[in-house]
């Protein structure tokens, strides 16, 4: 199981889909799934309720051999664990990626994404993306010895 830590905007979607490019797993990504079914990404009772349905799809395919590229932000600690954790229950190998990139590069980013709309993308608002970077936690060291490798992304600003 390939799985992120990253903020929007971080360049979590651009590695997942080139990963996916090259066979090294099935890409779920619950905004493109929100998208495809016409369902506004603002809402968040839906989002709440399709992430876990994609999710357990996920470990399904872990099951039957298929790799999973999982395209979710996982902003906490709590949900990393939890990935990390099902993830060897189903048998998997887990790659970890975590996207570092600071606060100014990644809401330039975000206000070019609002202007180009393209599909899946949500327009995030300065004020929820503040939200986001105040609740997001960084990994500790502790978690990342829970998985088989782990590379850091600062979004092309290294």
């Amino acid at each position: 199981m390939t799985l992120f830590c990253g903020l929007p905007g971080s360049g979590k979607t651009t590695l997942a889909k080139r990963l996916e490019a090259v066979g090294r797993g099935i890409r779920l990504c619950t905004d493109d799934w929100q998208a495809e079914l016409g369902v506004d990404h603002a809402d968040e009772d839906f989002h709440n309720r399709l992430q876990p349905l994609l999710y357990r799809h996920a470990l399904i395919l872990l099951r039957h051999g298929v790799s999973v590229i999982l395209e979710d932000g996982l902003w906490m600690a709590d949900e990393r664990t939890e990935k990390f954790r099902d993830a060897r229950a189903c048998g998997s190998r887990v790659e970890f990626h975590i996207f570092d990139v600071p606060y100014d590069a990644l809401w330039n980013r975000l206000q070019n994404r609002n202007q180009e709309a393209s599909l899946g993308s949500y327009p995030m608002r300065e004020d929820e993306f503040r939200r986001a970077w105040d609740l997001f936690q960084r990994p500790s060291p502790e978690e990342l010895a829970l998985v088989d490798s782990y590379k850091f992304h600062t979004g092309g600003l290294d």
